[in-house]
């Protein structure tokens, strides 16, 4: 899933669960692309082949699989003694959900690095992803920046 649509989506589940996610955007933004670091390694290694590859569970590290959901909902529950509990949660929803749209909607290796081996759910088949995303990404990216002027 590409950084936009994770960005969207975050912020429109935590507009309409916690409300007020304007003032958190920022906040929403980075902890919704963060996870998607780990792919620079990815993309400096199969540059001229990567429109081939695409961004599959081998472009993830460790952190991007279940291993980093452990560390992030373990920095979440410390980072609670902290901060205001609001920005707490803006901070783990813009995580947990970028985790669960990429299981749900892509291939993952859960187990990772202690297991290769690749989970995928068919949510969204793989031929129709690219069509999916761009169409997803289009409509959230106009009602967001309709809401943005409104």
């Amino acid at each position: 899933m590409n950084i936009l649509l994770h960005f969207l989506l975050n912020y429109f589940v935590i507009d309409a669960t916690l409300g007020n996610a304007s003032n958190y955007i920022a906040y929403i933004a980075f902890f919704s692309i963060i996870l998607d670091l780990d792919h620079i390694p990815y993309v400096l290694k199969v540059k001229k082949n990567l429109v081939y590859r695409k961004f599959g569970s081998e472009s993830r590290s460790r952190f991007h699989e279940l291993y980093g959901i452990t560390i992030c909902s373990l920095a979440i529950s410390a980072s609670y003694l902290f901060l205001d509990l609001a920005l707490t949660k803006v901070i783990a929803l813009s995580l947990i959900l970028h985790y669960a749209a990429d299981f749900l909607l892509g291939k993952t290796r859960p187990f990772y690095p202690f297991s290769k081996k690749e989970v995928f759910l068919g949510i969204c088949p793989e031929k129709f992803r690219v069509p999916v995303e761009i169409a997803l990404t289009s409509i959230l990216a106009v009602i967001f920046w309709l809401t943005m002027i409104s």
